[in-house]
């Protein structure tokens, strides 16, 4: 799609369009489309909110104001990427857990083997 658009001048009516047949303009209107002549004279069949976009594009803040309140630029953030061992970590923990749990147990048993007896 691109992006620099011809302001919209006015609207027309169904009747007022010349280059297109009647069937043509009953389909175009039957699917939503609306008739807009741009400032080169060109017709374009829109949608309602596709010409309310264009409005609100064509509405930009003045370069006055762009130049005395310049809006701050964000540089691209990059993804920092984690490393493999902590990734590790984050999804065997449940596992990692169970094996300290029972190495503990069984150390604790070798130390006091009454507890079995």
């Amino acid at each position: 799609m691109p992006k620099k658009h011809n302001t919209i001048v006015q609207e027309l009516e169904l009747h007022e369009v010349e280059g297109y047949t009647e069937a043509q303009k009953q389909y175009y209107y039957s699917l939503g489309f609306r008739p807009y002549k741009n400032e080169k004279g060109i017709i374009k069949w829109l949608m309602p909110d596709q010409h309310s976009l264009r409005i609100i594009k064509a509405n930009k803040r003045p370069w006055i104001a762009r130049a005395l309140f310049p809006t701050a630029v964000q540089s691209k953030r990059r993804r920092r990427h984690k490393p493999n061992f902590i990734k590790f970590i984050r999804i065997n923990w449940f596992f990692i857990l169970l094996i300290i749990v029972i190495v503990v147990a069984v150390m604790f048993l070798l130390q006091n083997p009454s507890i079995l007896f």
